[in-house]
């Protein structure tokens, strides 16, 4: 199935909500925000970044951001900054529609599993491409086998060397 016809539900969805206009670099998250907001983009670009770290850029109409809080119950987990003029939708307590609409959260979880499944596979790449390193590169095997067997319903981001990151 392709992005397009995944993100139909949103753009769908995204007619009955307030709209919300971004400046270029106008944040419309801020990490460790309170969260539970789901926001639809409409048009524009947005960046997401983890600690000052670009991930991802958005600019697909129906593509949805802060959905990782709503689903997860957690506080906002990146910054989302506007790279252009950007309007989206603003779904205030998400949490509560997502429980009552079965449908939203399928579409939320296809969209969610075609971005894991497009990381794996660039994550899956770079293990080939570093298997025969030693040390950090060489341990994305171990790394990503520990993460996607994680037994617990909310993964600890820490380590041994710093147990209570600030990510």
């Amino acid at each position: 199935m392709r992005d397009t016809a995944r993100v139909q539900a949103f753009v769908d969805l995204a007619r009955d909500y307030p709209r919300q206009s971004l400046t270029p670099g106008e944040a419309l998250i801020h990490d460790g925000d309170p969260g539970g907001n789901l926001f639809i983009l409409l048009d524009g670009s947005l960046r997401i970044e983890k600690d000052g770290v670009p991930v991802a850029v958005v600019a697909e109409p129906g593509v949805c951001v802060g959905e990782m809080s709503v689903l997860l119950d957690v506080p906002s987990t990146a910054d989302v900054i506007a790279t252009e003029a950007t309007t989206v939708a603003c779904v205030e307590h998400a949490r509560g529609l997502v429980a009552a609409h079965p449908e939203l959260a399928l579409a939320l979880a296809r969209l969610l599993a075609a971005r894991v499944q497009r990381m794996t596979t660039y994550l899956a790449d770079l293990q080939h491409q570093y298997a025969d390193h030693e040390g950090g590169l060489g341990m994305v095997n171990v790394v990503l086998g520990s993460l996607t067997h994680a037994a617990s319903e909310r993964s600890q981001l820490g380590s041994e060397r710093d147990p209570e990151p600030e990510y």
